[in-house]
């Protein structure tokens, strides 16, 4: 029997809870977390995830979500924004593999940073309204959230091996279909962890890492953002992102 020890994120601690619909309607944006009324064009739909929230702009009003976007590259919280449609400063959703017919307007993860919290565990973040500070949550985009736990033994794997190459859950699926020796119907997201198993022949995989930017220059300052992707094979994986609005200094 193979057994797998699996998390699905790792954890930061909350320093700080954003309550983003009080802060987006003093900014004077129609926002939201729950229609009550028809919604009229340009009302924004917020949805937290913890460490991220996503933002559904009503009938895609581009000049609502230009000026959302905007506002938000110029807070003290916002780490990683990514749009639907392209926009300077921010990264494609396609880039973070969550683009989708369904897909919202703007995805942003809070920013995050290496600190440490009362019990000397690094890694703190700001997080959306439903969680308290020192708390914990998931989904930003910080190191130690993305990444987390997997332990693997069996007679199918190797005694004492130290995986360094990237990986993610998305593996897990075509790992334990190939030692199952089913074929899947069709092309999987994930890889087979093949250099962490027995008895299986492949080819050696060299991993490609990289590091994307975006900016956006404003009269007051300066935003910045950058996000660490990996690649093994045809498998793409996020290492980290975050960001920061510069201010001009005079």
């Amino acid at each position: 029997t193979d057994i797998f020890v699996v998390s699905d994120h790792g954890f930061s601690t909350i320093k700080r809870s954003v309550d983003l619909r009080k802060i987006l309607r003093d900014a004077g944006f129609s926002a939201t977390t729950r229609f009550t009324d028809e919604p009229k064009r340009g009302d924004i739909m917020l949805v937290g995830n913890g460490g991220t929230v996503l933002f559904y702009v009503e009938g895609h009003d581009a000049e609502v979500t230009r000026r959302l976007v905007e506002f938000l590259q110029q807070t003290d919280f916002a780490g990683v924004l990514f749009t639907k449609e392209p926009m300077q400063g921010t990264f494609s959703l396609d880039q973070a593999t969550i683009d989708s017919k369904h897909a919202p307007d703007v995805v942003m993860a809070f920013r995050w940073n290496d600190s440490k919290n009362q019990f000397g565990i690094p890694g703190m973040i700001d997080a959306d309204w439903q969680r308290k500070a020192g708390e914990g949550t998931h989904a930003t985009l910080g190191r130690f959230d993305m990444h987390n736990t997997l332990i693997a033994a069996g007679p199918d794997f190797r005694r004492g091996k130290m995986d360094d190459l990237a990986s993610g859950n998305v593996d897990l699926a075509p790992t334990i279909l190939r030692i199952l020796e089913i074929t899947p119907p069709r092309e999987l997201d994930g890889r087979i962890l093949s250099e962490a198993m027995v008895n299986i022949d492949m080819p050696d995989l060299k991993p490609e890492t990289k590091t994307v930017e975006a900016t956006k220059d404003f009269p007051s300052g300066s935003w910045r953002q950058s996000l660490q992707i990996s690649r093994v094979g045809s498998t793409i994986y996020l290492d980290e992102g975050n960001g920061a609005f510069l201010p001009t200094t005079r």
